[in-house]
């Protein structure tokens, strides 16, 4: 993995931004103006774009330079409150890292040992050796002056205090990676990454029209589909691993430091295959489907709170759940070969409904419409490539979500997709 040094360019760029020139910012940040100089030229190299414009008063930064100000104060600003945060734990304030003096491959190698616990596997990973990476260990440790990982028979086991760090670490990386974005955007292009995750229902036809869209026009663009438990994807939509959580929308996420966005309303209905025994009855109660194993999506997921709820206001037993996943294709087989039920958004298995081989059941499901929309971090400052993505999704939804209701303080401004 080819090491990168923005960190520390960065810093310089914020120097001679808020110092006006080389000199001042080579005396705020005590190193030589040669070497100040070196980190604006590599950046722009990297960027392949002016940051400065160079003038006899100083220098003043293009609109490339500010774009990465911005996001440079970003990082500079999760940094401190990292520091901040391990003051208990007596951490070392002058350490390499709160001084964006550190590469992002050793913040790329801490993250990834705490998401995988296993040495080797972050270096066949990284495309690194396993002593390299018990290096870079060993340097953040060794210059926090702090412990980030034990080792134990499982594995490595991040501590608190590491716990603490490598959430703000995480943000920094994600700050790095919207970098990219916002330079392609002060030129006109689009490129950079997009990590999001969506509601099943919004797979089979939502999503594929809206990625082929945004794609078919800016073709350098990277989307990355995340999938995992609801607690998980808050959790990395709070630390800026994802960028958006595209679902269905309850009262308590306005209550997570969330931002929400809401684009339509949607409902459920009972779905079987063709021929199912309850296709053959005039009328179906609820009471009738709790006779049959049912296939959901894991708990807390919108979805299946939604039924919990109704099967608890109606003091009806909640179904067996005999198989618990959101994969389309295993839905779409149990379906076939079985007698389950499910409910979902008719979205979900939209072609299906339409050859006839799955059928909406006549029965009512009361209280189970909720509003469609994004969740973001609150204080995010999203990508111009993740609002084009959102205005693409909102666009495809046209014509199959019901209508929005009106906009909650707070929520983000409607834009026309482009």
């Amino acid at each position: 993995m080819q090491e990168r040094n923005h960190m520390r360019h960065l810093r310089a760029l914020i120097a001679v931004v808020e110092e006006g020139g080389i000199a001042h910012a080579a005396e705020r940040l005590l190193r030589t103006p040669s070497a100040v100089a070196s980190s604006i030229r590599q950046l722009e190299a990297s960027f392949e774009a002016p940051l400065f414009e160079r003038q006899s008063s100083g220098m003043a930064p293009t609109p490339f330079g500010d774009a990465a100000y911005r996001r440079a104060l970003r990082i500079d600003a999760e940094l401190r409150q990292a520091c901040a945060e391990l003051t208990p734990y007596r951490v070392s304030p002058g350490a390499p890292l709160f001084a964006m003096l550190v590469g992002e491959r050793q913040l790329t190698a801490l993250v990834r040992l705490r998401e995988m616990g296993h040495m080797p596997s972050v270096a066949a990973v990284m495309g690194l050796t396993q002593p390299a990476v018990s290096a870079l260990l060993r340097q953040a440790e060794a210059s926090l002056e702090l412990r980030l990982f034990r080792r134990t028979a499982k594995g490595m086991a991040v501590t608190e205090a590491g716990e603490l760090l490598l959430f703000r670490v995480r943000r920094v990386l994600a700050e790095l990676r919207h970098l990219e974005a916002d330079i392609a955007q002060q030129r006109g292009e689009m490129s950079g990454r997009v990590m999001f995750a969506a509601l099943p229902s919004m797979r089979t036809r939502v999503l594929p029209q809206a990625i082929a869209a945004l794609v078919g026009k800016h073709p350098n663009v990277q989307i990355s589909m995340v999938d995992a438990p609801f607690e998980i994807l808050f959790a990395g939509v709070h630390s800026g691993e994802i960028d958006f959580i595209l679902t269905g929308l309850n009262a308590n996420y306005s209550h997570r430091d969330f931002l929400i966005r809401v684009i339509g309303r949607d409902h459920l209905v009972v779905v079987t295959r063709a021929g199912h025994p309850l296709c053959a009855q005039d009328r179906v109660e609820i009471a009738d489907l709790v006779r049959y194993p049912w296939v959901l999506r894991d708990r807390g997921a919108p979805t299946r709170e939604l039924l919990n709820d109704l099967f608890h206001q109606l003091g009806i037993a909640a179904p067996h759940v005999a198989v618990q996943a959101g994969d389309l294709g295993l839905l779409r087989g149990l379906l076939q070969h079985s007698d389950v039920v499910s409910a979902v958004s008719p979205e979900y298995l939209s072609y299906e409904i339409a050859s006839g081989a799955v059928k909406v059941l006549e029965v009512e499901l009361p209280h189970t419409g909720r509003e469609i929309g994004f969740i973001l971090r609150r204080d995010a400052q999203p990508s111009l490539l993740c609002e084009k993505l959102m205005q693409h999704i909102e666009a495809a939804t046209a014509g199959t979500l019901a209508p929005e209701a009106p906009s909650q303080p707070g929520a983000m401004p409607a834009v026309t997709p482009g």
